[in-house]
């Protein structure tokens, strides 16, 4: 990783529970080593000086990142959650088996920012943007696949912001295809 101590604030991007490549249940051992692997970086950033996190209230990575951090704040007072929920509404379209978890992160969370005010087309895309041009740094776990993490990745690339991978099986390819990478 780059200078930690120029890391301030962070985002995170990542897969919603059906795009992982293995089941997100607390006793899958890799569901365990992205836990693992997830509380090992926040920590080694959060003791570095990065105080602020930006989640896009989306099921499976984002809330998973958004619990990691609201767990970590007991230790570190000082740490700021902002949600950036895509629209007003966006509640309302979460999963039923994510939506406790989800009202847990809101109601725990430091700031709620509603990023449109109703739904259209760009309004995720709108969220990633505003979440990575206030971030230092964006938190991913990331394999290749097409989508809106993907998307996300291509925009923190272009406007140089350092991205930190969870996923350590991809890391070396992920960092080849960083040079080629293109909105799809």
């Amino acid at each position: 990783m780059e200078n930690l101590n120029l890391i301030k604030s962070a985002c995170f991007t990542g897969y919603r529970p059906e795009k992982f490549p293995f089941s997100l249940e607390k006793n899958n051992n890799e569901y365990k080593k992205l836990i693992s692997s997830l509380t090992e970086t926040l920590i080694n950033l959060i003791d570095n000086g990065c105080t602020v996190f930006y989640c896009g209230m989306a099921e499976g990575f984002d809330l998973i990142c958004a619990e990691r951090i609201l767990s970590l704040k007991k230790k570190y007072n000082s740490l700021r959650l902002v949600c950036v929920s895509p629209f007003l509404r966006h509640k309302d379209a979460i999963k039923y088996s994510w939506k406790k978890r989800y009202n847990a992160v809101l109601t725990k969370c430091d700031e709620v920012v509603y990023s449109s005010m109703q739904y259209h087309i760009s309004v995720f895309q709108i969220r990633n943007v505003y979440m990575v041009d206030r971030s230092d740094c964006v938190i991913t776990w990331y394999d290749g696949k097409k989508g809106g993490t993907r998307n996300t990745l291509n925009y923190a690339q272009k406007v140089t912001k350092q991205i930190i991978n969870l996923n350590a099986d991809y890391t070396k390819e992920f960092l080849n295809y960083q040079n080629k990478i293109e909105l799809i």
